[in-house]
């Protein structure tokens, strides 16, 4: 550009101000009002975002004064101070103006999802658990893999991403991972660790806790028929909960659970219907029946004549 032609300043401002923080390697919008002269044409006006002596990109700005521009954000995480330039130059007459700002790059959060962990799971045998991984940028993380670790930290087992992801969701990779039980009964607490030092651009590890109980190998079974009290009709889909194991009734009213020997208390419920808590011993193998009294229906009026 010609440093003796007349120069005219152009006005730029911020219709709203830059993101503070961006996820490394993403992309984001800017959106600018121009103040252009009267007296300048705007013919070869063009625009240029620049990181200091270097173009991150450039282009020709259309009729308006508004400006919206897309950029893509570093890979490097750090702060960054790039100028938005607006140049225009005709004949002897040249414009330009210039507005600066600073944001940073951060790393991609990544969230973890565990999902279909049994409980309670007979002590050392073997069972599996599904979980996921999700970036906040929706970055594609298939093959990495998943660790699972004990309250010590010990790595218990691991399975890397499919290449799919869940249904219905745009960008949980997940995966099954196999694993066995501890010998020691009771509560356990592990979790499930995604490692990202190494991928680019730049993530953040994650990591999701999941809890289940280790019980003793059963002893006997207790099968359990569930009716309704006046009718006598079997109940469906009743919740059966004998200490920590537990089961569904199936459509003749009937569950069925092997345990060890022990005491128990016994929980039956349904949404229809009122069912008392009882103890059980169990010693041998054992029958019950669970008579269910129907709960009075809601009258949908009650509201309006109270």
């Amino acid at each position: 550009m010609d440093k003796n032609k007349a120069s005219i300043p152009i006005g730029l401002a911020f219709n709203e101000t830059p993101p503070a923080a961006v996820d490394a390697g993403a992309k984001f919008s800017v959106s600018l009002t121009l103040n252009w002269p009267e007296k300048l044409p705007r013919e070869n006006a063009a625009y240029a975002v620049r990181n200091g002596d270097s173009t991150i990109s450039s282009g020709t700005i259309a009729t308006g004064n508004t400006l919206e521009l897309t950029v893509t954000a570093p890979e490097q995480v750090g702060e960054h101070r790039w100028t938005i330039v607006i140049t225009a130059q005709e004949k002897d007459q040249r414009g330009e103006g210039a507005l600066a700002f600073t944001f940073k790059t951060i790393p991609h959060a990544t969230s973890l999802a565990v999902w279909d962990t049994p409980s309670p799971i007979v002590r050392n045998t073997k069972f599996t658990i599904k979980a996921g991984a999700k970036c906040t940028s929706s970055c594609a993380v298939a093959g990495r893999a998943l660790e699972v670790r004990d309250e010590t930290g010990k790595v218990m087992g691991s399975a890397p991403l499919s290449d799919s992801t869940w249904a219905e969701t745009t960008s949980l990779y997940w995966t099954t991972i196999g694993l066995k039980a501890p010998r020691k009964l009771g509560l356990h607490s592990w979790s499930v660790n995604f490692a990202a030092d190494d991928l680019k651009p730049a993530h953040e590890g994650g990591s999701s806790r999941f809890s289940f109980v280790t019980v003793a190998e059963p002893a006997h079974s207790v099968s359990v028929k569930v009716v309704d009290k006046k009718t006598k009709a079997p109940l469906a889909n009743a919740q059966v909960r004998l200490g920590p194991h537990r089961a569904v009734t199936d459509e003749s009213g009937a569950a069925k659970l092997g345990v060890p020997k022990g005491e128990f208390p016994l929980v039956v419920t349904h949404a229809r219907y009122e069912m008392s808590e009882r103890t059980v011993e169990v010693t041998k193998d054992l029958r019950l029946r669970i008579a269910a009294e129907a709960l009075p229906e809601e009258d949908p009026f009650a509201i309006y004549t109270a």
